[in-house]
């Protein structure tokens, strides 16, 4: 039937790959939803901000937390948008300064390019626009 040893190897090198499986696929499963955040720069008062930044501050600690995975973290102004290029601190984003007039059309693209993306706004009344999509 060939070598034991041969057999051992094969048999061990089967169990770890299997065991390497079940632990990418237990990460995949207990990592939480994925979601993109879109961030609002439009100005807005400091006190407002402060809100933007503290709700932006509880996803990343659900992040941490692995509550939930952020994908990525787009910035929305009149200006367009523009893709951070890591997920920034809750301290990055609150330093951020807040600039021109609101857009509800810019704001409305990126939900559309991003269904899956949760919206932090201090414009239009509303500081969540939620899950989209």
């Amino acid at each position: 039937m060939g070598n034991p040893n041969q057999r051992l190897v094969t048999i061990l090198g089967v169990g770890w790959l299997a065991f390497i499986g079940l632990g990418v696929g237990l990460r995949q499963v207990l990592s939480g939803p994925r979601l993109t955040v879109v961030i609002d720069r439009s100005y807005c008062d400091p006190s407002q901000w402060q809100r933007v930044t503290q709700a932006y501050a509880d996803l990343y600690t659900q992040q941490e937390q692995r509550q939930l995975t952020i994908d990525q973290v787009v910035y929305v102004s009149d200006l367009g948008q523009e893709e951070a290029t890591t997920v920034p601190t809750p301290d990055q984003v609150s330093g951020l300064n807040t600039f021109g007039r609101f857009s509800a059309e810019q704001l409305q693209q990126a939900s559309q390019a991003y269904p899956n993306a949760r919206v932090l706004s201090c414009q239009g009344g509303s500081l969540e626009g939620g899950d989209r999509g």
